[in-house]
């Protein structure tokens, strides 16, 4: 009888697509998560064991016990739950390195959507310096913002989430082969898009997996003035511009090839 039960339920599960969202900080992930999943799953799924989210707080904590890089914490959670069976949806804020997605893609859909890298800096700035809580905050203005490892480590997202490298670093100092990587990496990806041009994705979307995806806006950044004022400031945004631009040749990649099948 418990077998029975057993596979009727992983027969269930097998009419599901498996899918990783890779939500990429400041762009658009929680009003995207939400959608992917609900234009997916039934909602009875999401309170089982089989959906998940990568624990932040839980790979807080170990990092600092076992003191191992905080994202190489949450890739193991990421690689343990694409290895688990009967596991049909995963989200969080975790890289999907090139190793990662070529030993899982044939078995899962990896999806992601990107942002304009300057716009992600600057609302990823924004957040953390306007936030309440006191997790990742910033109190430098953005001139002196500009010249830290967190800036550093901000310019260099796209890089660090999907190239081969992942210190910023590293990336920096192989700038080439960080773009080159990410790239091939990111062609593995079953869905992929950018937030400036979403009706894409979504048509994109709809045609792989036979569904009417809807997307709601949620956890919008605080401070809008004082992110304008970053705006209209020239010499900053040339700044940025500058930083940026191992991830703006990504996203401009991937900008292409979703604008070239539509």
């Amino acid at each position: 009888m418990r077998q029975r039960i057993k596979r009727k339920i992983e027969n269930v599960l097998d009419s599901y697509p498996k899918v990783f969202f890779c939500h990429v900080p400041k762009c658009g992930g929680v009003s995207l998560s939400d959608a992917i999943y609900e234009s997916l799953y039934p909602k009875i799924l999401k309170a089982s064991r089989f959906t998940s989210n990568i624990d932040l707080k839980g790979s807080r904590v170990a990092s600092e016990i076992l003191n191992l890089d905080m994202m190489t914490v949450r890739e193991a959670q990421l690689v343990n739950y694409l290895n688990s069976k009967g596991q049909v949806f995963v989200t969080g804020h975790c890289r999907a390195r090139p190793e990662v997605t070529s030993n899982f893609a044939n078995k899962w859909n990896f999806i992601t959507v990107l942002r304009k890298p300057e716009k992600r800096f600057v609302s990823e700035y924004i957040y953390n310096r306007y936030k309440s809580s006191s997790w990742l905050k910033n109190d430098s203005d953005i001139l002196e913002y500009l010249d830290t490892e967190k800036a550093k480590s901000s310019c260099t997202t796209y890089a660090r989430f999907f190239s081969k490298f992942s210190a910023p670093e590293e990336i920096l100092a192989h700038k080439d082969e960080a773009i080159d990587s990410a790239i091939e990496n990111i062609e593995n990806f079953a869905s992929v898009g950018v937030l400036e041009h979403l009706d894409s994705w979504k048509k994109q979307f709809n045609n792989k997996f036979g569904v009417n995806i809807k997307v709601s806006s949620k956890n919008t950044t605080p401070n809008n003035e004082q992110a304008q004022e970053i705006y209209n400031n020239n010499a900053v945004m040339d700044r940025i511009h500058e930083l940026t631009e191992i991830d703006r040749t990504i996203y401009e990649a991937v900008l292409d090839k979703n604008l070239s099948v539509n």
